[in-house]
């Protein structure tokens, strides 16, 4: 009778494990919600080395950082196995994970998502034979009529898809993409925008580097004295708003044409 009852109760939980499972994979935003990547505090030292081997550094030129987000995604599975939920397509997998990692607050995940791109757009424009004839300030001005055009268009296209859903190293991302290269000048109040959300960010996650007087980015354009007073009031509180909500999507679907930039370099 004992055994009996043990093995019912045995099949109970290994039927609530895998409808469980099941759910979270329907849902994905519930499983990731609760079983987040580990952030770097929270790393066994094992975990710690086999991300950052001894010598070894962050590659920014190549996508995924090289093989540093197929690592993050290994260190996650042997931390969730629940995860795969009986899936044995790692590649679905990892798919899904990457869309999580899109807004995951570790910051290395969307910069390794983001950055690279940053990168390419800066090498193709400041190629000799560059033949860029497009603009971006939050929308994109010019036609796209050369081949450089579409790869510019392309870089560009998913900084942004990947910052307008919000997290705080995809916004740090596109707002450097500002000045950077002579394609992109963010209009000011898509820069106030970012600048506002990044500096309201926790402190664990704010990029207070890119806001130091005296630092790299002390001259550009973000960190202009004069940068809000290019917004009319209007203007300022639409933004206020959307940067409560976390919402970029509302500023650059209603930021003006690309227009005059002599407030940049304005003394």
């Amino acid at each position: 009778m004992k055994s009996g009852v043990k093995r019912i109760c045995t099949l109970a939980i290994l039927t609530f494990g895998l409808i469980t499972s099941r759910a979270y994979a329907a849902d994905p935003d519930i499983w990731f919600q609760r079983h987040p990547q580990p952030p770097v505090w929270d790393l066994t030292p094992e975990e710690f080395e086999f991300l950052n081997p001894p010598g070894s550094h962050l590659d920014y030129t190549t996508p995924g950082c090289g093989d540093y987000l197929e690592k993050a995604f290994s260190v996650y599975l042997n931390r969730y196995p629940a995860y795969a939920g009986g899936n044995s397509d790692r590649d679905a997998l990892f798919q899904r994970w990457k869309n999580y990692a899109e807004i995951s607050e570790v910051s290395r995940l969307p910069f390794c998502l983001t950055a690279p791109y940053a990168y390419r757009l800066k090498k193709l424009a400041e190629a000799p034979e560059s033949a860029i004839t497009i603009s971006y300030c939050g929308r994109y001005s010019g036609k796209d009529s050369t081949v450089d055009d579409s790869r510019a268009l392309a870089l560009i296209d998913e900084v942004e898809r990947i910052a307008r859903r919000g997290s705080v190293s995809a916004f740090s991302s596109f707002l450097q993409l500002d000045g950077n290269t002579k394609v992109v000048r963010l209009n000011p109040d898509v820069l106030y925008f970012l600048k506002q959300s990044l500096m309201n960010a926790s402190p664990i996650l704010r990029p207070d580097y890119l806001f130091d007087g005296a630092g790299n980015w002390a001259n550009d354009a973000w960190n202009r004295p004069d940068l809000e007073q290019q917004l009319s009031p209007e203007r300022r509180a639409f933004v206020d708003g959307a940067v409560l909500r976390n919402d970029l999507a509302a500023v650059l679907e209603t930021t003006e044409p690309c227009g005059d930039t002599a407030w940049r370099e304005a003394d």
